[in-house]
Parts: C-alpha cells; sequence; structure tokens
C-alpha cells in the first residue's frame, strides 16, 4: 500500500460514513433523499423542463462540495492534530492530494445521494403531468451529460475551496482576488434566481441543453483540471505550508510566554460579569478574524455595493423588495450554519466550558449571544447602506417622497422579519442538546434544521410573495403573530438545552472509551 493511499484512507476515516453505524448511516441518508425530493418537488423553477431537477443538482453539488472543501481546510487550521499531520514524513504536496482524494470521495457519495434524488424529482413531475417525459434513449443521455459535467466540476470546486487558504495569507493588491473568489459562491443562487424567473425560464434555453452541457464538461476537463493541478502546488507551499508556521507566530514559546520578560498573555478580566466575560471569550476569536486583510476588503466593498443597489432600487418598491429579501438571506443562513457547527468545532473546549463555575444557561447563552450579535452587525450595517442609497436617489431626485417612503417601509418590515428569523432559528435549534436524549427525539432535529435553511423560501411564500403587486403594504400582524408564538417557544428550548448541554459530550466518551478498549 502506499503511502498516498494510507493517507487518502486516513483522511477519509475522519468523516467516514462509517463511523456513525451502518443503521444511522442509513437512516441519515433517506432523510436527506426525502427531504431533498420534497423541496425539488416545492421548487417552482423544478418545474420548467424536464432537465430542470438536473441543473438544480449541479448548482447544489457545486455548492456543497465548495463549502465543504473551504470548511475543511479553514477548521484544519485550528485543530490540534494539525501539526502531527504536518510533520508526517511526506511532501506537503502529497498531504494536500490525500485531503483532495478524500474530499473527492465524499463528494461522490454525496453526487450520488443528490443524482439519485433529482432522478425521483423527474419521475414524480412526470408523473403529476408538469411535462411529458423523455424518450428512454434521451433521458439516458441526459443523465450521461450532466452527471460528466458534475464529475468535471467536483475537483475544480475541491481545489477551488482550499484556495482560500491563498486569500487568508494575501497581501496589498492580491486581497482584490477576494471579490471574484466569493462571487463563485453566489453564481449557484444568481443561476437559481434567473431560472425561477418568469421572463427567463428554461424554456427554449439551448445553453442548458445536453449537448452544451456535454461541451462544458468537456472543456473543464481541458482547462480546470490542468489549472487545478498547475494550483496544488502554490497550495501545498503557500497554504498548508505555511499552516506550520501559525503556532509559532500566533503563540508565544513555552518559555517566553512563563519566564519572558516580554511575555504577553490574553486574559479576560474577572472583574466583569460572567455572562460577559464568556461571551468576550467568543466574540474574541471573531475580532481576530475581522483583521484579516480580506474581511476588511470585503467590509469596505459589500455596503459599497450595496449603497448602489439601494440608489437604483429607490425608484421601484418592487425592486427594493427583492433587494431586502437577498439583502437579509445569506447574513442568516450564516448564522444558523455557524451555529450548527459549532457543537461540533468546539466540542474539544465544552469540557473546559462546562467546569466553569458558571450555569449551563449562562454558558450556553454566551455562546449564542456571540453568533447573534456577530450577524445582527452584518445585517445592521447591509440595512444602513440600503437606507443610505435610497436617500441618495432622493437627494439627486432619481425617486420621489413617497416611492421612498413605500420602499423604506418594506425595507423596514424585511430588517425585523429577518432579525425575528434569526433570533428563532438560533433559539430552536438549541433544543439539540435535549433531544439528544434518545436516538428517536434526535429525528425532530429534521424539522428545525429544515426551517433553517429552507427560511427564505417560506418568507417568499407567506410573507414576502414573489407575485407582490405594486402598493401592497406588509403584513404587520402576521409578523407580530409569529413573534408571539415564536419567541416563548425559542425561549423554551434555550432552556431545555442549557439542562441537557452536557449529552454533547456524550458520543466523545463513547469514542473513547472504544479506543481504549481497541
Amino acid at each position: 500500500m502506499t503511502a498516498l493511499k494510507t493517507l487518502v484512507q486516513l483522511e477519509y476515516s475522519r468523516f467516514s460514513p462509517s463511523r456513525q453505524g451502518k443503521s444511522k448511516s442509513i437512516l441519515i441518508g433517506l432523510s436527506l433523499f426525502c427531504v431533498m425530493v420534497l423541496v425539488g418537488m416545492y421548487l417552482p423553477a423544478t418545474r420548467a423542463t424536464q432537465r430542470s431537477p438536473f441543473i438544480f443538482a449541479a448548482l447544489l453539488l457545486w455548492t456543497v462540495t465548495l463549502g465543504l472543501s473551504t470548511l475543511h481546510i479553514l477548521a484544519f487550521q485550528g485543530q490540534q492534530h494539525r501539526e502531527w499531520f504536518l510533520f508526517f514524513p511526506h511532501s506537503r504536496l502529497t498531504l494536500l492530494y490525500a485531503k483532495v482524494a478524500s474530499l473527492l470521495k465524499h463528494s461522490l457519495n454525496i453526487t450520488f445521494l443528490v443524482m439519485a434524488s433529482a432522478i425521483a424529482v423527474y419521475a414524480l413531475s412526470a408523473l403529476a403531468g408538469r411535462y411529458a417525459p423523455l424518450p428512454a434513449v434521451e433521458l439516458i443521455y441526459t443523465l450521461a451529460s450532466y452527471t460528466l459535467f458534475i464529475i468535471a466540476t467536483l475537483p475544480l470546486a475541491v481545489v477551488w475551496g482550499l484556495a482560500i487558504t491563498l486569500l487568508m495569507r494575501a497581501r496589498k493588491a492580491a486581497v482584490l482576488l477576494v471579490i471574484p473568489y466569493n462571487l463563485l459562491w453566489l453564481l449557484p443562487l444568481i443561476y437559481a434566481g434567473l431560472l425561477s424567473s418568469s421572463t427567463l425560464g428554461l424554456e427554449g434555453v439551448e445553453y442548458a441543453s445536453p449537448n452544451a452541457v456535454l461541451m462544458y464538461a468537456l472543456a473543464l476537463i481541458l482547462i480546470g483540471w490542468p489549472f487545478c493541478y498547475f494550483l496544488m502546488p502554490l497550495i501545498a507551499r503557500n497554504g498548508l505550508g505555511a499552516m506550520g508556521e501559525l503556532r509559532s507566530t500566533a503563540l508565544p514559546s513555552s518559555a517566553n510566554s512563563r519566564w519572558g520578560k516580554n511575555a504577553k498573555i490574553n486574559t479576560f478580566t474577572i472583574r466583569k460579569a460572567p455572562f460577559t466575560t464568556l461571551y468576550r471569550l467568543h466574540t474574541s476569536r471573531v475580532q481576530r478574524i475581522e483583521k484579516h486583510p480580506v474581511i476588511v476588503t470585503l467590509k469596505l466593498a459589500v455596503p459599497l455595493l450595496i449603497i448602489a443597489a439601494g440608489y437604483y432600487g429607490s425608484t421601484d418598491g418592487l425592486a427594493i423588495q427583492s433587494v431586502s429579501r437577498a439583502l437579509f438571506m445569506m447574513p442568516v443562513l450564516f448564522g444558523f450554519l455557524w451555529m450548527m457547527s459549532r457543537s461540533s468545532l468546539e466540542r474539544k473546549q465544552l469540557p473546559w466550558l462546562l467546569g466553569l463555575p458558571q450555569s449551563r444557561l449562562t454558558v450556553l447563552l454566551a455562546g449564542v449571544a456571540a453568533v447573534w450579535v456577530t450577524v445582527m452587525r452584518i445585517i445592521i450595517v447591509l440595512a444602513l447602506s440600503a437606507i443610505a442609497g435610497s436617500i441618495i436617489g432622493l437627494i439627486t431626485g432619481k425617486t420621489d417622497p413617497h416611492n421612498l417612503s413605500y420602499a423604506l417601509t418594506w425595507l423596514l418590515f424585511s430588517f425585523l422579519l429577518y432579525t425575528l428569523t434569526l433570533t428563532l432559528t438560533l433559539g430552536l435549534m438549541q433544543a439539540e442538546y435535549y433531544l439528544m436524549k434518545s436516538s428517536a427525539l434526535s429525528l425532530l432535529l429534521l424539522p428545525i434544521v429544515l426551517l433553517g435553511t429552507l427560511h427564505s423560501v417560506l418568507i417568499n411564500r407567506f410573507m414576502i410573495p414573489e407575485d407582490i403587486h405594486s402598493g401592497m403594504m406588509p403584513d404587520w400582524s402576521l409578523l407580530g403573530w409569529i413573534a408571539a408564538i415564536g419567541l416563548p417557544l425559542a425561549a423554551c428550548c434555550i432552556f431545555a438545552g442549557a439542562k441537557y448541554y452536557h449529552l454533547i459530550l456524550t458520543p466523545q466518551k463513547k469514542a473513547a472509551a472504544q479506543t481504549k478498549q481497541a
């Protein structure tokens, strides 16, 4: 067995489905399959033509693979086994190839599940009479074209996700590359929005035909794969290679930290209230990340783009509603994904946190508050930027006071709505710890996860419908009822989750016991 093959198996085993047990892996797979089929049947754009489910499957796999690769390499920087892995007697390029191969294997597993869901959506839509079924030969050709296109995009998504390490260490003008890099995350959303449009639907769109998709796949293989091959040594040298220096540069040596005259130790004063101290502990990581040049560039560029969008959208009430939907959706989704990943990323620190002489409610609320405040800062900056753009439109005569007041009304409604959505989502997610009491109760976590991932779909359906007409005012009473019912429920989930906060350590203790027995 070669060293590379051994390293690939090691990397793959960290998140292998077999670690969850055969029955639990099958249950998770079936649950995800059912969720994707239900969502696919619900989305209007999947009803356009026979190839619609496969287009959305390709968009979903690009986003998932890119996100999986990016989160993996970002989490790797803070893992305790980082130095152990980097000190293997192999080149950094070999180690990087092992990570890429492992991520590709995981992506192929997800591809199988997503494509099966796309085929199910196509079959159910054809049976429901949404469109006529394709002939067998044409269906096979369509499946083959889109499958080849997806396989061609997977290496690009994996390598492009790992390339975030280059941007995190970029300096000066190279930091500007973060803008086109982040646009790749938005491409599926932009394209999905075009497909969902009544004027830019899939009917007669030749660039999405199987022949065109097959040509795209061949172009990616001939151009994209060599690009990844030449980019890999750069990532290994300047990205993965620089991670071995983080420990020595970020922390003082043991001698200096104890006995050096100039040693600096980050401490938190105990004069503050316990909640404030814990909150500062959680937000200190965020503050450190915010100082990075990439994040500073985004903090300067994004408000300017929102000001421009608010300026051009101030003349049309319908346009500002579309801007409002897109404005706050991504921060709320970011907060949900952040909170969902905290339980796994911070599991090693939980024994220390739970050992503090503070109540579990205080410890839990401090972590939730750190996420909530960070996301709300983003939402407030985006809202103020949109308001500034609208006011500039009034000053320059692009809009009149009536249209401005109508646009600001919808902007205020969207701000309050997404603030409430963020609060409810983060609160309901704390029920995760209570649901760990049994495997049967853990199934109830699925509706909460669906609420977090599909909140924009529910908002567009019931609160800000896409077919809204000009002059229509927001439904403030419905917003009040949601707050009256949802906020007490979220508070109950927080109290219940705090009581059983320690249950998240149970899988870790079982794994340690199994390791000792082995």
